[in-house]
């Protein structure tokens, strides 16, 4: 037991700190969620009728983007000169061809 939460990988304090964050606007598109998910056809189907609909039916605005050591990445480059030129990389070639790196791993926990 700790009075201060710790990574259980590293055993290193966790420090809390506001980072930006990407969210889909669940919230906004929860109803057609549950409309559409009544069309579907489900496998013993009260999952879908209950437990996944309820979810869906109370689903919140989702955080998609992560720090780098607990999710993977998103693949997105902001020009910081005009922040409306934005590029969302699509592959490991794509990736060579606009940094000219060759990469093998996304999803090192580090940089070098």
């Amino acid at each position: 037991m700790h009075s201060y939460p710790f990574c259980w990988r590293t055993g290193t304090p966790l420090i809390y700190k506001a980072i930006p964050t990407w969210f889909v606007n669940v919230e906004k598109i929860s109803n057609r969620m549950v409309e559409l998910n009544s069309q579907t056809h489900w496998v013993p189907g009260f999952i879908g009728e209950k437990r996944f609909s309820n979810w869906l039916a109370d689903a919140r605005d989702w955080a998609i983007s992560r720090n780098r050591y607990w999710g993977s990445c998103i693949p997105i480059w902001i020009n910081d000169d005009d922040p409306d030129d934005i590029i969302c990389v699509g592959s490991i070639e794509q990736l060579k061809e606009l940094s000219g790196v060759e990469v093998d791993d996304l999803h090192k926990h580090f940089f070098r």
